[in-house]
């Protein structure tokens, strides 16, 4: 028997599924055999000291904070579906990180006014100085607000991070407005049963992991109505728009379909990423058998520090390491200095490696840009060749 219980259903249902790679924390996965809430243990300890960032393949990953930013569109497109940007509006954006969102709502929203809320002392000033908004420094379960304050809440990747997300979601509906807006964006754990997966998906700063139908099922039990769902087709994130309808679920109801479905998803993750990462010493050996050709690499961030501490691949004689994101955080990556996109212009590659996968077809399109000569290799392609020749 676990002395957790689930968060969302409150039951003492939690299985233990999975011992992550890499984890600071001594973290273990659960699984609930009532909801099917794939989930986290031990709950962070809030008076531990913040950690470096780290950007490793590993369970450690994290306090690089970047990923957020790219998230600002598509919640501003899904604000233009379900919103009236005109009138004046009254946001809370929990986990205003970098202010990149609240930044741009500013710009579409001009009679907005917005509540930031961020624990970071190293990002919170981002919003300090942006008009017609005020900052508070603090975690969200640590701030009170008065019933029904806001009209719009947005939440972006910060939901996973919580203790208690339930408990969180009931109070955002309590002080939303009535028929107030949640804009809710959380990782997704359908990542994980790609057969590309290669990087710890279970981070230590991750306490949740939600498929559509238990963040779903959340928000709903919450008090909410689901107005806009997850595009189906993006296994990295779900995005929710949902209304307050101040009606939340008296008991959560047993669902023995998604905890079979995120059973068999553990399964497959477990194998697939074993099977992957045994075959990242075959990936090395054909990237140094480009010798002597030029060869730059794009996306120095988690599949590239699995390749190189997993693979064995040595770094060292990289024409070019290019990360248009992390370059802005660190200088180099396993002792080779970060360049930005544009070096390719004047490097002479013959070859780019495409180390990313959320983000492939854009790198692909800007390299195509700036080295129109050079041969293009992308990760699933290594990735794929890798398995073929370690099964030979």
């Amino acid at each position: 028997m676990h002395a957790d219980l689930c968060d969302f259903c409150g039951r003492d249902s939690l299985k233990f599924v999975y011992q992550p790679d890499g984890s600071t924390r001594g973290l273990k996965v659960f699984l609930c055999g009532h909801c099917g809430l794939v989930q986290s243990t031990p709950r962070i300890d809030r008076t531990e000291k913040r950690h470096d960032a780290a950007v490793s393949g590993g369970a450690d990953w994290g306090n690089v904070r970047y990923g957020k930013g790219f998230r600002t569109q598509v919640a501003m497109d899904a604000l233009a579906r379900h919103a009236d940007l005109g009138k004046s509006l009254s946001l809370l954006d929990v986990g205003s990180n970098r202010g990149r969102f609240t930044a741009a709502f500013l710009g579409a929203a001009p009679n907005a006014q917005i509540m930031a809320v961020e624990p970071d002392e190293r990002y919170a000033d981002s919003c300090a100085g942006l008009s017609r908004t005020q900052l508070i420094q603090s975690r969200i379960e640590d701030v009170k607000f008065a019933d029904a304050r806001f009209d719009i809440i947005h939440s972006c990747h910060t939901i996973e991070h919580l203790a208690h997300p339930f408990t969180s979601l009931k109070n955002h509906a309590r002080v939303l407005k009535p028929g107030g807006l949640l804009v809710l964006d959380a990782p997704n754990i359908a990542l994980i049963g790609g057969n590309d997966i290669l990087e710890e998906w279970f981070i230590d700063k991750h306490l949740y992991h939600f498929s559509d139908v238990t963040l779903g099922r959340m928000i709903e039990a919450a008090g909410f109505t689901i107005v806009g769902h997850p595009d189906p087709a993006d296994r990295i994130n779900l995005l929710f728009v949902a209304r307050k309808n101040g009606t939340p679920a008296a008991e959560i109801e047993a669902d023995p379909a998604e905890v079979m479905r995120a059973a068999s998803l553990m399964t497959s993750y477990v194998a697939t990423r074993a099977a992957n990462c045994a075959a990242l010493s075959a990936a090395a050996q054909e990237l140094e058998s480009l010798k002597p050709q030029r060869v730059a690499l794009w996306g120095a961030g988690r599949l590239f520090d699995s390749l190189v501490r997993t693979g064995g691949f040595d770094p060292a004689d990289l024409a070019l390491l290019i990360d248009a994101h992390l370059i802005k955080h660190m200088d180099s990556r396993h002792g080779v200095r970060l360049s930005p996109p544009h070096a390719l212009s004047g490097a002479m590659a013959d070859v780019i490696v495409v180390m990313s996968r959320g983000f492939a077809d854009e790198i692909v399109a800007e390299a195509r840009r700036l080295a129109p000569k050079a041969r293009i290799i992308l990760y699933a392609d290594l990735l794929a060749r890798a398995r073929l020749a370690k099964a030979a």
